[in-house]
This record gives structure tokens, C-alpha cells and sequence, in this order.
């Protein structure tokens, strides 16, 4: 059977150390637990990596952990991805100040992610941003992947509800 994919940007990753917004941590390690089931290719690329390498060595150890304690599939980037997050750009999808936010995004549709899981709520996960992206992935031919953050993801996992 093919696991859906799920491409966690660098914001989900951070919010596991959060000490300013526990409603975010706490919905995050929900997440990491639910990913440890390993229902869904948890998909992550050098971006993650590169913002990642900008934390204090402490921090940066601790996360790393924490993602070792999951699961995931390290996808390269690629010129295909390059291009496309360049049209977001071009488009008028984000600035370019959020030229890694076009990579995470870029990244995750060529890999034909279903999820795009953030918690960048100024860029990523809004419905400007995402109508937008639907619209260039749209003309492209690209799969469009649905951004929401941890929070809204599990969420709709919930079969009590």
C-alpha cells in the first residue's frame, strides 16, 4: 500500500522545543506520535536541513533527535523544484524575502506530497497563499498539496468526533 506523503516544513520541527505557545507544542507532539505510527511517508528536504543548521548547536542536537525519533524520507532538490519556486515567485505568490517558503512549497508538490504541514501562518497557511499555489499548480499540471497546520491535520484524524 502507498502512504500518503507529508512534507513538514522547518516551523513544525521548531514548535516541538516552544515554550510560548504550548497549544502549538502540545498539538505538535500529538503529531509526532501520530507520525510515529507510520501511516504516511513523512517527507523532509535540504531546506529543513539548512534552516535548521541556523539554530544553536543545542537546539539544533535536540531537534535533530526528535526527528530521528521518526521515520522520514530525505528528498533532493532539483532544478524542476528550483524553476517552480521561482514561478511562485514570479506569480506574485510570496516575496521574494520567502524564497524558502517557494522551496519548501515547491518541493513538496513535485514530490507529490498530499500535506503540507507548517506552522508559518504569515506565508504558508492562508488561503491567499494557498488559492494561489492551487492556481499555478493548476496551469502547470502539478499535484497540489493541502497546507494546514499540525493542529487542522490532526484534527481530521479524529474519528471521535
Amino acid at each position: 500500500m502507498i502512504k500518503p506523503k507529508i512534507y513538514l516544513d522547518t516551523s513544525v520541527i521548531s514548535h516541538l522545543l516552544t515554550d510560548d505557545l504550548l497549544e502549538r507544542r502540545n498539538d505538535t507532539h500529538l503529531l509526532w506520535k501520530q507520525l510515529g505510527r507510520k501511516e504516511y511517508e513523512v517527507i523532509v528536504s535540504p531546506v529543513v536541513y539548512e534552516e535548521l543548521s541556523r539554530c544553536t548547536d543545542d537546539l539544533k542536537e535536540q531537534l535533530f533527535v526528535y526527528l530521528s525519533a521518526i521515520e522520514t524520507t530525505f528528498v533532493e532538490e532539483n532544478e524542476e523544484m528550483t524553476m517552480l519556486a521561482e514561478e511562485y515567485l514570479k506569480t506574485g505568490v510570496l516575496k521574494e524575502k520567502s524564497f524558502n517558503d517557494c522551496r519548501h512549497i515547491a518541493i513538496a508538490s513535485i514530490h507529490c506530497c498530499k500535506y503540507i504541514l507548517s506552522w508559518n501562518m504569515k506565508h504558508f497557511v492562508k488561503r491567499r497563499t494557498i488559492e494561489m499555489v492551487q492556481d499555478v499548480n493548476g496551469r502547470l499540471g502539478i499535484p497540489q498539496p493541502n497546507i494546514l497546520t499540525p493542529s487542522m491535520f490532526i484534527e481530521g484524524d479524529d474519528e471521535s468526533g
